[in-house]
């Protein structure tokens, strides 16, 4: 099961849910299964970030409400037109964070030390874009800048101080993300002592999408192909089981620091492979089970 945010004309927002029929507007199955189910006042949940909020992004709960007979009885109310534009599954998380180093290749190629302990960076929830959207490289920058494909785990409550045993449950979904990088830019804040941020948070340098799975519906999100390609050319092969620190080690790290709200993406890291990429590419990384996310790039 595959969760995206559409919009018909980019101001008015749903959620869509493609399945091995139709893709179902499931704002309007939940409009529908309520007033079958005989609630006066539905509850209008018009965008992916509220569901997340109510704890209702569960692959079971959604199979249940498509299988009520007053929602299939409805196909045309609830079919998503198809002339829809995908857009980003959490557009405006209350933070991101990205872990750095978490594959020992990419350690290697990069030239650094393997952690300790999970490496983790903030980048600005204002860099996301979505599927097909443009990655724009700003017209004063003339540097090597980097793709990174790799696993986005999508908080699904607010936690603190989490032991591994209880991650799974505060785990909403699964989607891809493309940690793009101001590599140079990057390099000389290491140098001088100073923090990432810059180098990651540029506008358009965090797409993500399309599709958010719901954890319920993730075999093993540990054992996952990560292939990103640039014009058809693989750049980037590897396997969420190569992570040196897996995804309950991650979240409950970060949750001993600070406090995760439902939205929150966690960016687990990426393997080796990155290289850059230049206005006129297109660059697309597919996930097994996930999907497959494509973004143009351009200059500003």
């Amino acid at each position: 099961m595959k969760l995206f945010s559409y919009t018909l004309d980019n101001e008015n927002y749903a959620i869509g849910v493609e399945t091995d029929d139709i893709n179902v507007d499931l704002s309007a199955a939940l409009e529908i299964y309520q007033s079958a189910q005989g609630s006066k006042n539905p509850v209008m949940i018009p965008f992916l970030q509220m569901l997340i909020e109510m704890r209702y992004c569960s692959g079971e709960l959604i199979k249940s409400v498509l299988s009520e007979p007053w929602v299939k009885s409805k196909k045309k109310e609830i079919e998503v037109p198809e002339n829809f534009i995908i857009k980003p599954p959490v557009a405006r998380p209350s933070k991101i964070i990205c872990i750095g180093r978490n594959y020992k290749a990419h350690v290697k190629e990069l030239d650094h030390k393997v952690p300790d302990k999970p490496l983790f960076f903030a980048k600005a929830p204002s860099a996301i874009i979505g599927h097909n959207e443009n990655i724009v490289i700003p017209s004063w920058l003339d540097t090597r800048v980097d793709h990174e494909a790799e696993l986005g785990v999508i908080i699904g409550k607010q936690i603190k101080n989490l032991n591994e045993d209880e991650v799974q449950d505060a785990i909403a979904g699964y989607t891809i993300v493309n940690d793009i990088t101001a590599r140079d830019m990057q390099k000389h804040d290491i140098k001088n002592g100073n923090p990432w941020f810059q180098s990651k948070s540029l506008d358009t340098f965090m797409p993500v999408g399309p599709y958010i799975i719901p954890a319920d519906m993730l075999e093993n999100p540990e054992n996952l192909d990560i292939t990103l390609k640039v014009n058809g050319e693989v750049r980037q092969q590897g396997n969420t089981k190569d992570m040196i620190f897996n995804i309950k080690q991650i979240v409950s790290h970060i949750s001993g620091f600070m406090t995760l709200e439902p939205g929150d993406i966690i960016a687990t890291g990426t393997p080796e492979g990155v290289s850059p990429i230049k206005p006129g590419d297109t660059v697309e990384i597919t996930i097994s089970g996930l999907g497959t996310l494509v973004n143009n790039v351009v200059k500003e």
